[in-house]
């Protein structure tokens, strides 16, 4: 019931309280929480074959995320990895870049000096526009990003409703979070629907990566209907929120701290002078990348994940038993100060290369990590960082005097209902773009 009540709460602080690895019992369960370094990387890395998503929280996405590569694991995450990850080439994903710059701008444009924006609600809108586009090669309209964004919100409150109880509740139960559940779902599968008959009867990959996963083949042929509604339905969830809520807690953490937020905008304007921010000057703005992974470190959006044992196993001398759920709480993990000085403290200076390399192996893991590690990483990062740096260099980061947010842990970590408020102040030099 502790856990419930606050469950990012409830890992910082028995993780400060017993330690880096402890058990605690639910009913007929015991769940072990784990934020050792080693024993992360045992579990993502060493021993990554033999841990699954646990059985309760697969039943409980299934109707939504189906087998797509979230919840997907043996020979057919196997095939389903190597078919999709040529999507994530490098290169494609760069080709992406000058689309997020679009789309931020054309937000920007539309804002009026001095009104109140919710950050949150601006940028879950933005990281779907960018999703649709790169992703799917669709420009989105209001109407389906309206029903996208509520649907998944929907979706999203009762999944974790459903993992808190402790006798799961059936799917097939005509209950009515469970009704409210499948409408959500069937409005995003109709969208998904759409998109995919306009690629089999265009015949035609348009560079997105929804297009490479309709036409492309192994020696079993293409994927079916089914595993592309899956695929789809984990890249829209994946692909938008997890980003859109990364990118409004690192708007939070740099309007409590102005003193990063300038020194982040020195940096933009002696790099860029002026003009917009391209994918080539990502490696000349090291101070940006610091305020991403430290924004990740304190306030992630995927702020734990969990792994069920598939045998008995001793990790670092602690032993799993089969069937056994293993939570890796990342917010705690971050929080350690055996390997984070004041980890409170929102210092993106901390993210040298000196630092990094000094990490224990496992001690940093906002996109989990091993075979399993996110695919869209990498299209993740630079998302954020030409999102950012667009914001950044066109307006002032503020939130209102005295307001803090909620701290909401759903399937990622949000600010709730009363969203994360902005006063849009332009910058005198930034109007005329």
């Amino acid at each position: 019931m502790e856990m419930i009540r606050d469950r990012s709460g409830f890992l910082i602080d028995k993780h400060e309280e017993y330690g880096d690895v402890f058990v605690s019992r639910a009913l007929v369960r015991d769940l072990m929480f784990v934020r050792d370094p080693a024993v992360v990387y045992g579990i993502n890395v060493t021993h990554w074959a033999d841990f699954y998503k646990p059985d309760y929280i697969k039943m409980m996405r299934k109707p939504f995320l189906g087998n797509g590569l979230v919840p997907n694991y043996g020979e057919s995450w196997k095939r389903q990895h190597k078919l999709i990850r040529p999507g994530f080439h490098k290169k494609r994903v760069d080709a992406y870049a000058a689309t997020m710059v679009d789309f931020t701008e054309r937000m920007l444009d539309r804002w009026k000096e001095g009104e109140r924006k919710d950050m949150r609600v601006e940028l879950n809108a933005l990281a779907l526009e960018v999703v649709a586009d790169t992703l799917f090669d669709i420009d989105i309209g209001k109407g389906d990003s309206d029903t996208i964004r509520d649907a998944l919100s929907d979706i999203s409150e009762i999944l974790v409703t459903d993992v808190d109880k402790m006798i799961p509740r059936p799917d097939w139960w005509p209950s009515a979070e469970n009704r409210r559940k499948k409408r959500a779902i069937a409005k995003i599968e109709e969208i998904i629907g759409r998109v995919h008959q306009e690629r089999l009867t265009n015949e035609k990959d348009r560079g997105d990566l929804f297009s490479h996963m309709v036409f492309v083949e192994d020696e079993q042929g293409r994927m079916s209907d089914k595993q592309l509604r899956d695929e789809a339905m984990t890249l829209i969830f994946a692909g938008h929120e997890t980003t859109a809520h990364a990118l409004t807690w690192t708007w939070y953490l740099l309007a409590k701290n102005p003193d990063k937020a300038t020194k982040m905008r020195e940096e933009l304007d002696r790099v860029l002078q002026g003009r917009r921010i391209e994918v080539e000057d990502l490696s000349n703005l090291p101070y940006l990348e610091m305020v991403v992974k430290e924004s990740l470190r304190l306030l992630p959006s995927v702020w734990a994940y969990a792994r069920q044992a598939q045998r008995d196993l001793v990790i670092e001398g602690y032993e799993i038993k089969k069937g056994q759920t293993v939570t890796i709480g990342h917010i705690a993990m971050g929080r350690n100060p055996k390997y984070y000085d004041n980890p409170e403290e929102f210092r993106p200076e901390r993210w040298t290369r000196e630092f990094e390399r000094a990490l224990p192996r496992g001690a940093y893991t906002p996109f989990a990590g091993g075979p399993r590690v996110c695919l869209g990483k990498q299209f993740a990062m630079m998302e954020m960082r030409m999102i950012l740096a667009t914001l950044v260099q066109r307006v002032e980061v503020t939130i209102p005097e005295g307001f803090e947010p909620d701290f909401v842990t759903e399937l990622s970590l949000h600010p709730g209902e009363r969203g994360m408020p902005t006063d849009v102040h332009f910058y005198e030099d930034s109007r005329s773009r």
